[in-house]
């Protein structure tokens, strides 16, 4: 085999077409007739020529056909969250639509250097997905200039944001437990700042914690209020922790389905029926919260059509038909969804 790389003004000659016309095969190939199109592939595959080089079409270009996603946490619970599973699924959604390419810039707090991917990233643009402020690829990725777009954290980043209004989302929450008749209310939350760098707090954390003290009111205790990792298993334990209490909670509220389903297991640990014994509220409505037994009675945001909309502002903000507005905030709905964790206290 030979070591030189086929060109496409090869392809052009064997095929008896112009180089034009052999470009356009590859990159605009509805611009070409069906016979065109099969000729220049018919030569291609002759001569071994894979396509054009992305390398030199970014220098000719000045793009390189993807997006970087700057994500919350690792990989590994990027894929296995469902509510974060609903995310993606829609920022692959908008990706797809535009046959761009996607680049995952996962959590490295403990990089040496963690902000190194996104200065090499070969990208046209990136989406941060609810992470802490000042996180150094943050950062990085402002300093770049590209098209950027903030999903639910941080907050204050100088571009364009979309999300909830998780304050009012929570306080919506709490509000549900105290009108059901509960005056001593657990909370199953995230932390407030990374747990390895404490220095960089989670607006979203903020806004919850906020937002439930609110929705409480006289019945908020912070004795009540236990941090856990975004895991079912440390919910679990962190709900024990209440739950062996002198005086337990009689309600819960968790800042995800993933962590009300840890809650949930820690109540049939201590054999407490749910919801007579205990109430239990989630946040985000993924699919795991139509899964519980009983079915969990949790806030609902749309986070698929959140992943879709923020990578759709992204990649027409690339395309040059809609510049972002660093100041737009854009605000998606949410909704109490009342099931069957949920009901009045014991008497």
């Amino acid at each position: 085999m030979s070591a030189t790389r086929t060109t496409l003004r090869e392809v052009a000659e064997e095929a008896g077409v112009s180089i034009g016309t052999a470009s356009n095969a590859f990159n605009k190939p509805g611009a070409l007739s069906a016979e065109l199109l099969e000729r220049v592939h018919a030569a291609a595959d002759k001569l071994g020529y894979a396509g054009p080089d992305p390398s030199a079409r970014r220098l000719r270009t000045g793009r390189a056909g993807a997006i970087g996603l700057i994500f919350t946490a690792d990989l590994p619970f990027a894929f296995t969250d469902q509510a974060t599973i609903e995310f993606m699924r829609g920022v692959a959604e908008g990706v797809e639509e535009a046959a761009a390419g996607l680049l995952i810039v996962p959590g490295t707090f403990g990089a040496p250097d963690p902000a190194m991917v996104v200065r090499e990233a070969a990208v046209d643009g990136f989406l941060v997905y609810s992470t802490p402020t000042g996180d150094p690829r943050t950062e990085a990725a402002l300093a770049r200039r590209l098209p950027t777009v903030t999903v639910d954290q941080p907050r204050d980043a100088p571009t364009t944001f979309i999300g909830i209004d998780d304050r009012a989302a929570a306080a919506a929450a709490a509000r549900h437990l105290v009108e059901l008749g509960h005056r001593r209310v657990g909370v199953v939350a995230f932390a407030i700042t990374a747990f390895d760098r404490g220095e960089y707090p989670y607006d979203v954390s903020i806004e919850r914690r906020a937002g439930y003290a609110e929705g409480l009111g006289d019945a908020h205790d912070p004795d009540l209020v236990a941090v856990a990792l975004p895991s079912s298993e440390e919910a679990r334990q962190a709900a024990l922790r209440l739950l062996d209490r002198a005086d337990p909670p009689t309600a819960i509220l968790a800042m995800s389905d993933t962590l009300a389903a840890g809650v949930l297991d820690a109540a049939r640990e201590r054999g407490l029926d749910v919801p007579r014994e205990l109430s239990v509220v989630g946040f985000d409505d993924s699919p795991l919260a139509r899964q519980t037994d009983p079915p969990l009675t949790t806030i609902a945001q749309p986070q698929q059509r959140k992943g879709a909309d923020a990578a759709r502002l992204l990649i027409h903000a690339i395309e040059g038909d809609q510049p972002l507005d660093p100041a737009r905030r854009i605000l998606l709905p949410y909704e109490l969804k009342v099931r069957g964790t949920t009901t009045r206290p014991a008497s």
